[in-house]
């Protein structure tokens, strides 16, 4: 085993050859015997002493060495008694039978030991060799990716249009559709050219799917040379069946023999947060370069968004802000939940007058958001920068355990003399059940707090 860094030494003791170590513990054992001999010529072995010194030497050997040398360390230590006893030695006439197992067993029981942790410790080795292994393929790795990303930076230097600019001109373009128009059917160039954009199809086709599931074989949209797409597609049926991503093995791409399967390469389906199915992107050619677990995860994503984009309503789709879109949405989502299962929410609308803490008091506010919190940084008619928090699914008493919760945030942050009406805070909070829908909130929204439509749609 390999040693030549501390990360891998898991050695016991250091290492010796075979004839080394046998050399070692016949020596050592021969000159234990000898030295009980020079000190006690009475008692060699020290048998009746207070203390048998002489078993030092095999639990020396079977610490160092294991279960074989300890033994025969041992061995040699009984031989040697056996042997005193032969001599006439008168001490020994009468075998002490105590030392003899005694020696025996105290050897063979560190021995075990001493192997039982050698063999976990180069078990550990093996691991850590192993890991270290593959520490350095990902070091080779980490270092090629970072070559490959600078190419790609200085390829892409010039282009300006990222991911989120891209989603923010297809929202562009939504905006100006009338609202009888199916989005879908208009933007379907538009949504191919994104998505060849990051996929860099060859040949690729847009189809719209139906309420039940089934997809219209003339495409929206395609690129490249299309052939006309069967009804009874392998990839298709998965895709639609399983609403994910669907796309052939790498191996048989390599072979071509994934036309015996499907004429597709990848099926994405345009699916929104609802799991409803609005489009299917079926894939012919694509680069084998581009065919990658993180590409084809970044399509699956921008095909989401895509989704969600083409089901938002008229009316969130005119807000300019995409955090107020975000909002509105869970807002209705809230208020959906509430009227047709019977599931509370809870918000509040923090108004902050103008302080020398408003700066501090709005990032504590906002850094308090639980996990599946919804904030809104906003302001009002009145000119006062406003918090709104959703708290879905949360009843009237989650909204008040909320409340003190902030309340005792603020005491931390600003001393328990200070309150939100000393510190210019307005609490207001409204609770989103089954029964008042979304008019009680809206009069809640905009008579109240003094948010207008342009800031929450609903």
């Amino acid at each position: 085993m390999a040693t030549e860094s501390a990360h891998k030494d898991f050695a016991l003791a250091p290492r010796a050859s075979g004839h080394v170590s046998w050399i070692e513990t016949l020596l050592i054992s021969v000159v234990a015997v000898a030295l009980g001999y020079w000190l006690s010529p009475a008692d060699p072995l020290l048998v009746h002493g207070s203390f048998p010194w002489l078993i030092l030497a095999p639990l020396l050997m079977a610490i160092r060495y294991g279960f074989m040398r300890g033994l025969i360390s041992a061995l040699i230590i009984v031989a040697a008694l056996f042997a005193y006893r032969a001599s006439g030695l008168g001490l020994y006439q009468e075998l002490p039978v105590s030392f003899i197992v005694g020696v025996l067993i105290s050897a063979m029981l560190i021995g075990e030991f001493r192997d039982i942790w050698e063999r976990r410790l180069e078990r550990l080795d093996l691991a850590n060799e192993y890991r270290q292994l593959r520490l350095d393929e990902f070091t080779r790795a980490h270092y090629i990716l970072r070559i490959s990303h600078d190419r790609l930076e200085k390829r892409v230097a010039g282009n300006d249009q990222s991911l989120r600019s891209s989603l923010l001109g297809l929202r562009a373009k939504m905006r100006e559709l009338p609202r009888e128009s199916l989005g879908i059917s208009v933007l379907a160039e538009s949504i191919l050219t994104l998505l060849a954009q990051y996929g860099s199809f060859r040949v690729a086709s847009l189809h719209l799917v139906n309420e039940s599931k089934t997809v219209v074989l003339e495409p929206l949209s395609s690129m490249g040379e299309v052939r006309p797409m069967l009804a009874d597609d392998l990839l298709v049926k998965q895709c639609l069946a399983q609403g994910q991503l669907i796309s052939v093995r790498e191996e048989l791409m390599e072979r071509g023999e994934h036309r015996q399967h499907s004429q597709y390469q990848v099926c994405i389906p345009l699916m929104d947060t609802e799991g409803r199915i609005l489009a299917l992107l079926a894939v012919e050619q694509m680069p084998f370069f581009s065919f990658t677990q993180r590409v084809l995860s970044l399509l699956m994503i921008l095909c989401g968004h895509i989704a969600d984009l083409l089901q938002t309503d008229a009316q969130t789709l005119q807000l300019t802000d995409m955090d107020a879109q975000d909002f509105t949405l869970q807002l209705k989502r809230s208020i959906n939940d509430a009227v047709e299962h019977d599931l509370e929410a809870h918000i509040f609308v923090i108004e902050a007058s103008p302080s020398e803490h408003r700066a501090a008091l709005l990032r504590l506010i906002q850094d308090s958001r639980r996990g599946l919190d919804v904030q809104l940084l906003t302001t009002n008619e009145r000119g006062n920068e406003c918090v709104l928090v959703l708290l879905p699914l949360t009843s009237a008493d989650g909204g008040q355990g909320y409340l003190t919760r902030l309340n005792n945030i603020i005491h931390e942050r600003f001393g328990l003399d200070q309150s939100f009406e000393s510190l210019g805070l307005q609490v207001r909070e409204f609770d989103i059940d089954g029964q008042g829908g979304s008019e009680g909130l809206r009069r809640f929204l905009f008579n109240e707090c003094g948010i207008n439509d342009q800031q929450v749609a609903i």
